[in-house]
């Protein structure tokens, strides 16, 4: 009797599938852990550049970035960054400032030319705006508890800490749910919409108690717009944007007067504007938001005034803006100025404001035509938030904004991922991630 000998299957790595699994974690991180969120960037990174040792990945992801020059147009915009620091003062500032903003460049190149399907793309999405149910829940949890909103407890990190940012997170994230309702709604199961809608409301819940103004006010604004976009009931335009009007003036005042938790940060705004323009007679400065946002417009506007064309460089913000809050009759404490386009045009003029502009322009006018109505509303939620806060100072802000700009960038049924793949592989050898078409 012989024996015959045994074979093991051969181990198939596939990179592409890889780097899916730690894109998805690392967007599923940006609302909880910065850590986890820096760790999946680091192997996603690893993992694509493994996919350059296969000669058919390679070729397609050079291809697509020859055929595709949209995925080019952030990384060409963070060369500012060090062309910034040729008249920059404070060399470990810059260098700290360009270590930040690196996202600029990485964040295009590896997830836009990674190969993915639509659903697969929806399913990225969906990894964000689960992880933020977590933040609602822990958002109930320490309101129910009385706990230290800021703080929260030793063992539920607050979303409070951070509550311009987790709010916008939580605004976003009602909307991934009801595009995804919306786009399958006749495959789900009643489970699976009753859990979605389940979903839905715990976020708009958390985004409520949280008191987050700029989300509440994001929510208000892109609800209309996902109505609109999503449900045309009619081809007038002019009464469609006059019935979305209304149905903001609607939604604003009902959850003005229906919920403490909207109605108290906007009253809150209004009486630290006034205080702010009378001297703080009843309150205390250093805890008025509003009144340090006004006079941070006040102490940098000079500094402006002195370098309008090129700003102070990449660095030199803290540097040349200390100074500045010594004599606040106030004594307001030094922060950037809490507003992404004013911070940009003092670090780089003018110039360099106009640059982020026609960037940003030409890339939203480049979203994926199938994801290109969620696009929008994630620009519209990101313009709106920038006005009141720096939202590329932050690890979260940052990866927030550039994870999903590329993500709209990504073309599942472009003849880019048909075309090459069958020139170099047969349908029985196929490793990678097989594209699907919109439908």
């Amino acid at each position: 009797m012989s024996l015959k000998p045994t074979t093991s299957a051969t181990f198939k790595f596939n990179s592409e599938l890889v780097s899916f699994g730690f894109l998805a974690i690392l967007l599923a991180a940006i609302p909880l852990s910065k850590a986890v969120a820096s760790i999946a960037e680091v192997l996603l990174a690893i993992s694509w550049i493994i996919g350059f040792s296969d000669p058919n990945i390679r070729t397609r992801r050079f291809h697509t970035l020859k055929t595709a020059p949209y995925l080019l147009l952030f990384p060409a915009f963070y060369l500012i960054y060090p062309l910034g620091l040729l008249y920059t003062t404070d060399m470990a500032e810059g260098l700290k400032e360009l270590n930040m903003k690196h996202y600029f460049f990485s964040l295009p190149l590896l997830v836009g030319t990674l190969k993915m399907s639509r659903d697969q793309l929806r399913w990225a999405f969906l990894s964000f705006a689960i992880a933020n149910v977590i933040v609602a829940v822990s958002v109930f949890y320490i309101t129910a508890t009385g706990n230290n909103l800021l703080h929260g407890s030793p063992h539920i990190p607050s979303a409070f800490e951070q509550r311009p940012r987790a709010s916008l997170f939580l605004c976003f994230s009602i909307f991934i749910f009801g595009e995804y309702l919306i786009s399958k709604w006749h495959e789900l199961s009643n489970e699976a919409k009753t859990t979605l809608f389940i979903f839905s409301g715990m976020l708009l819940g958390g985004l409520i108690l949280m008191k987050g103004r700029i989300g509440q006010l994001g929510f208000v604004v892109l609800t209309p717009a996902f109505v609109v976009h999503y449900l045309q009931f009619t081809k007038r335009s002019t009464l469609r944007w006059l019935w979305a009007g209304g149905l903001s003036l609607l939604l604003a005042t009902t959850m003005y007067f229906g919920f403490e938790g909207v109605r108290q940060p906007f009253n809150e705004a209004v009486d630290e504007l006034i205080e702010s323009q009378t001297g703080y007679p009843t309150s205390e400065p250093t805890y008025s938001s509003i009144g340090q946002r006004v006079a941070f417009y006040q102490e940098f506007w000079p500094l402006f005034l002195e370098n309008p064309v090129f700003g102070v460089g990449t660095g030199d913000l803290v540097l040349e803006g200390k100074p500045l809050f010594e004599d606040n009759p106030f004594h307001i404490p030094f922060q950037k100025p809490h507003n992404q386009f004013y911070e940009t045009a003092i670090k780089f003029g003018l110039a360099g404001l106009l640059l982020f502009l026609t960037i940003w322009t030409l890339t939203i006018r480049s979203f994926n035509p199938g994801f290109r109505k969620l696009g929008y509303l994630f620009s519209i939620l990101i313009f709106v938030s920038m006005w009141s806060d720096s939202t590329f100072g932050t690890q979260a802000g940052i990866s927030f904004f550039m994870t999903f700009t590329a993500l709209f960038l990504v073309r599942p049924n472009d003849p880019v991922f048909v075309t090459i793949e069958n020139s170099f592989e047969s349908s029985a050898e196929k490793t990678q991630l097989n594209p699907a078409g919109l439908r």
